[in-house]
């Protein structure tokens, strides 16, 4: 209770202390047990990974293994990272004062599109090392969140500036965005067109247009019954924009996954899937991924707008957050294997 009492008086010093424990405890642990703390733990669950990423093998330091992908150790990692992350930005945006809302969703597409379309791009062998790490998860992320954190402050000071409507936040996010957006974007094309750096099996329009056209046709009907009910408040949540939005990030996902994996159309497709969790899952029966994502969806719509409404309705910057998260967490990965299916690497 009483380390309760101290974070709520000092939260950020309180926060601050904890993160200069860790990074202190780590820094004598490399020091002094380098085999146990460097080897046995940074190399194998997270650093050997990225590296084995990069040079599509398997990687090794001082004979201990690493191969690409997540363990449940890196995963739990990540996720903790994630949520103190999310903790932060909330605490940010809410000390500044800026409305997390759909329109604020749509200023970050450049970002959470430039994610998986760059990490395509070193799929594709367009990026070399030292470089490429860079666009590894989780790198390419922090690279992601540092971009939009910084035109999200810049767009701030100008629209406290300049009291204009030119210099909203959301306008400077969104344009800061397709910065970054509009070359990768452009290698994604000219790479489709026929221009290509490394090795391709081929480019897969069939299976974009069959993932896509899957997507469109669930979420079309999930919003069509929401507005045939539209009255029915229990129903009609379903067809607000950002939760149509999360629907859609992890349908693709969940879709992805199941036809370059399973290829239940014998189209001659054959990827792995790296998340133990996932893999279990495509493993008991292939629908089950994108099946268990649609319910995951729909039962987290339903706990942040009808079961917890009431409860929520004065942190609403705090659950639009959650859900602009959630979406990421969703499209990118599943926007990732799109591409990767489509381009043939």
């Amino acid at each position: 209770m009483k380390l309760i009492e101290v974070y709520r008086r000092n939260p950020i010093s309180f926060s601050l202390y904890i993160l200069l424990i860790i990074i202190v405890v780590i820094i004598a642990g490399l020091v002094f047990a380098p085999s146990v703390f460097y080897d046995q733990w940074i190399w194998k669950y997270y650093w050997g990974p990225i590296v084995a990423d990069a040079s599509g093998s398997v990687a090794y330091h001082n004979g201990v293994e690493a191969r690409e992908g997540y363990t449940i150790i890196s995963e739990i990692t990540y996720g903790i990272i994630l949520v103190c992350a999310l903790y932060a930005i909330y605490k940010l945006l809410k000390k500044l004062n800026i409305t997390v809302d759909w329109k604020f969703a749509l200023a970050l597409m450049p970002y959470y599109l430039f994610g998986p379309i760059s990490r395509v791009l070193e799929d594709s062998d367009y990026f070399h090392e030292p470089v490429e790490y860079w666009f590894i998860s989780p790198l390419i992320y922090l690279q992601i969140a540092f971009y939009a954190i910084f035109f999200l402050l810049l767009g701030y000071y100008l629209e406290r500036k300049f009291k204009n409507k030119i210099f909203s936040v959301n306008i400077i996010l969104f344009l800061g965005g397709l910065i970054f957006f509009i070359p990768s974007i452009y290698l994604i094309s000219i790479w489709i067109l026929g221009d290509r750096w490394g090795y391709t099996t081929g480019v897969r329009f069939d299976v974009f247009l069959i993932v896509l056209g899957l997507v469109f046709l669930i979420v079309g009907l999930v919003f069509l019954v929401s507005y045939i009910f539209k009255n029915n408040k229990k129903i009609s949540v379903y067809k607000n924009p950002l939760n149509l939005a999360m629907l859609s990030g992890h349908l693709i996902d969940g879709i992805t996954s199941y036809i370059s994996i399973k290829d239940p159309f014998s189209m001659g497709l054959s990827y792995a899937e790296k998340h133990p969790a996932s893999n279990v899952l495509l493993n008991i029966w292939g629908p089950l991924f994108p099946i268990v994502k649609f319910l995951l969806i729909i039962f987290v719509i339903y706990v942040f707008d009808i079961m917890f409404k009431d409860e929520l309705k004065d942190h609403i910057t705090l659950v639009n957050l959650l859900k602009i998260g959630i979406l990421i967490l969703g499209f990118s990965p599943g926007l990732r294997d799109l591409l990767r299916v489509t381009m043939g690497v």
